[in-house]
């Protein structure tokens, strides 16, 4: 779920930051620059974890007195790989399907087809409801997936879109990245146009045994 990537960038230090060590600095102004952020291709980028060259400082005097500095780092990103079997929890269901957080990332989707097979969405409690039939009786139970249920569920599709930080900026380019908005005070909402126009989002299924509620298997 969380994987160590190393990067090649430059960095500026403003002349208030040449005050600290040079280390410090360099640290400081990676992770305005990349934490909590999507990089296209990358993943969530959550912090620096070390910096392992620093090439030689360029000091732009005729500007500001910053200093540009090529540097090699490593940071913590947050990329599931397909496949991988990962816990979260329901924060919303739709007739598209169920959206999933897991805490610090709500853009997880688990749609309609992905889900079990015999799963029917109640339009008047606005739940998916699995009906569960025992092989051995032929009994049917109806299993609610409700709000705040902890969920297995298995990455199947990884998403990344090109957004527009705002109507100047236009479209971003292959290097850049998209904040993070921060945590809401509601619940997030959408399953639909709204999580799937995200800059990073996941596409995941509980089609398997042993995925689904933790309830269910415990």
């Amino acid at each position: 779920m969380f994987v160590l990537k190393t990067i090649d960038d430059s960095v500026r230090i403003l002349p208030a930051e040449q005050r600290k060590p040079l280390p410090t600095a360099i640290t400081d102004e990676l992770n305005r620059k990349y934490s909590n952020k999507i990089k296209p291709k990358l993943g969530l980028c959550i912090r620096v974890l070390d910096v392992l060259e620093v090439g030689d400082g360029i000091v732009h005097a005729c500007l500001d007195g910053s200093a540009m500095f090529a540097v090699k780092f490593r940071i913590i990103v947050f990329k599931p790989f397909v496949g991988e079997i990962i816990v979260g929890k329901v924060v919303n269901a739709s007739p598209e399907g169920l959206r999933v957080s897991c805490e610090f990332f709500d853009d997880i989707l688990i749609p309609e087809y992905m889900l079990k097979a015999n799963t029917v969405y109640n339009k008047h409690t606005s739940q998916w409801v699995w009906q569960y039939e025992d092989e051995d009786s032929g009994d049917v139970q109806n299993m609610d997936i409700e709000r705040g249920e902890l969920i297995r569920f298995r990455v199947e599709v990884e998403h990344f879109n090109e957004v527009r930080p705002n109507a100047l900026n236009g479209p971003m380019g292959p290097n850049a990245s998209t904040p993070i908005p921060p945590p809401a005070a509601a619940t997030p909402s959408g399953t639909g146009k709204e999580l799937k126009s995200s800059a990073y989002w996941l596409e995941c299924s509980i089609i398997e045994d042993g995925l689904g509620l933790l309830s269910w298997w415990s």
